[in-house]
């Protein structure tokens, strides 16, 4: 793979003058032969592209040093960009400057952003309490497919916050739900694989399981929610029948 991914970093910066790293599955050592390749060009301004190499899916990714650095503070992104720096792969570096990166991501630790973190987490649940809403009022009328996907919705979205709640990195989604059944314990791993149906329950229990995740979840992160984002999510909670005491 990596004489394969050398000869796309010449396709992607042909005059040598970024840094290319080979990222994800291929650089972590757990891909499969249906993995896509994924190439991060750091360095350079350009439109991300997806190719079609050597029976491979390969993903190109343009950013700049300041870029990549943001992704590490951002909460919403930082789940990928952290992990993926620490394992990435550098096929050329002219200037050091994925060393830099891959190094600061190394060093990478949760009290800088704590703050920042809190206040995604408890933007994103205040956000999602429409959510609740929407799938209680697709219940009460009988519209199923709107329910599922609510009910899809909060499920998925649950595990990305109860991670980014514990402070654990995960580099890709493949493997999020796993990850997060993993490290919260039997009560929300049980509610989590019934909403998301993987041990056939009704569509009601699904639909009923991923209400109760979702008030797992904000009990959870309950000390990041203040004033009226905390009001609304509690009373969400309440709606859905589910209380946090």
């Amino acid at each position: 793979m990596l004489r394969i991914a050398g000869r796309l970093a010449d396709e992607v910066d042909p005059h040598g003058r970024a840094a290319v790293l080979l990222a994800g599955s291929w650089a972590r050592g757990d891909a499969h032969q249906a993995s896509d390749i994924d190439l991060w060009v750091v360095g350079r301004r350009g439109r991300d592209r997806i190719l079609e190499r050597d029976g491979h899916m390969v993903c190109v990714k343009f950013s700049t040093a300041a870029d990549e650095r943001r992704e590490m503070r951002n909460p919403g992104r930082l789940n990928g960009a952290v992990p993926g720096w620490r394992n990435a792969k550098i096929l050329r570096d002219p200037h050091g400057v994925a060393a830099r990166l891959r190094s600061e991501a190394r060093r990478f630790r949760w009290p800088p952003i704590r703050k920042a973190r809190d206040a995604y987490i408890a933007d994103l649940l205040t956000g999602l309490a429409e959510e609740v809403a929407k799938l209680l009022r697709a219940l009460d009328t009988g519209e199923r497919e709107t329910a599922s996907i609510q009910r899809n919705l909060l499920a998925n979205r649950m595990a990305f916050l109860w991670l980014l709640s514990q402070e654990s990195l995960w580099e890709t989604e493949n493997g999020l739900w796993e990850a997060a059944g993993r490290t919260s314990g039997p009560q929300f791993r049980s509610v989590q694989r019934a909403a998301l149906g993987t041990d056939l329950p009704s569509w009601r229990a699904s639909c009923e399981a991923a209400l109760r995740l979702y008030s797992l979840t904000a009990q959870s992160s309950l000390a990041t929610l203040r004033g009226e984002q905390r009001g609304i999510v509690l009373a969400a909670c309440l709606r859905a029948g589910y209380p946090i005491a």
